[in-house]
């Protein structure tokens, strides 16, 4: 049996034609093919597109379960069954739907067919957090400001005082440079932003406590308009206990990397050993919106 080890510093793989002159493989070159799925579960595709070379990589899924679910790796065995993987040649372009298409299509005609007898495939999953506040997150406090149990990275009320962080930015842009960020709110000119600071008026009272109707909004409570809310007026200083937080909201986008390892392709008496081959990254793969009442 000829075999042919491929490892993962060869930009492109090429065959020189076996005795008979037949062509194995002419090039096996993805570095430049978006990696693209479909399919539901049960029936997973990963697929790439050589289309100069009118080649394709593609791997199939089998499995039910949710892939994208939890963050971190998993591995999944290729059973040469339920999972496998094809490099294939083909003799005319692919068709946009040619993975994804509910009936087999039956053009182009495929010139060379690989087919995986063994190894692994390695999906591992990173989550992107987002609270929409208006500070992006590699500016956000890499703690927990308010300890309310959500991080600041997707906590859209920093401080804990009820007051979304997205309303104590730079929120008139008064510096004019369109940033909310670069000269965020500090009621009380303590250093301390707004959207960090759970006593914004330095009044001694925490913001969260000057909600007097207690509905969790203290930006609706007016003792002076000349002033403005209650929690803004150090000249007001009344204690109403809440010890609530609000629902907040966030956003989970999920990305994916996936990598074939000890691949082993065989046609015929053609086999090729792959020990390390990055199929590529799925980017915004899957998006959650999700809502949390922190526990005080």
């Amino acid at each position: 049996m000829n075999k042919l080890f491929a490892f993962l510093f060869f930009v492109s793989l090429l065959l020189q034609s076996c005795d008979d002159g037949d062509i194995i493989i002419t090039s096996f070159n993805f570095d430049d093919a978006e990696l693209k799925t479909c399919g539901t579960a049960g029936n997973h595709v990963f697929y790439k597109v050589n289309e100069q070379a009118l080649e394709s990589l593609s791997l199939r899924l089998g499995v039910t379960d949710s892939l994208y679910k939890t963050e971190g790796t998993k591995i999944y065995i290729l059973n040469g069954t339920s999972n496998f993987v094809n490099y294939r040649t083909y003799d005319g372009a692919l068709g946009a739907n040619y993975f994804c298409s509910s009936i087999p299509p039956t053009s182009p005609g495929v010139t060379v067919n690989y087919f995986a007898a063994s190894g692994t495939a390695e999906f591992t999953t990173t989550f992107y957090y987002d609270d929409n506040d208006g500070v992006p997150v590699d500016k956000e406090f890499e703690g927990d400001t308010d300890g309310d149990g959500i991080p600041d990275i997707y906590d859209e009320d920093d401080d804990g005082d009820n007051v979304p962080t997205a309303r104590e930015l730079d929120v008139q842009n008064e510096d004019g440079d369109n940033n909310p960020l670069t000269n965020p709110l500090d009621t009380d000119g303590d250093g301390i932003p707004d959207y960090l600071d759970n006593d914004d008026d330095n009044d001694g009272v925490l913001s969260r406590h000057e909600d007097k109707n207690m509905d969790l909004n203290p930006r609706n409570d007016v003792t002076d308009p000349n002033v403005g809310a209650d929690y803004l007026n150090p000249a007001v200083a009344n204690i109403y206990e809440v010890n609530e937080y609000y629902e907040h909201k966030y956003t989970i986008t999920k990305s994916v990397k996936v990598v074939l390892k000890n691949l082993v392709l065989i046609s015929g008496e053609e086999e090729i050993t792959i020990e390390t081959l990055t199929m590529g990254v799925l980017e915004n793969v899957e998006t959650l919106q999700k809502t949390k009442k922190p526990t005080f």
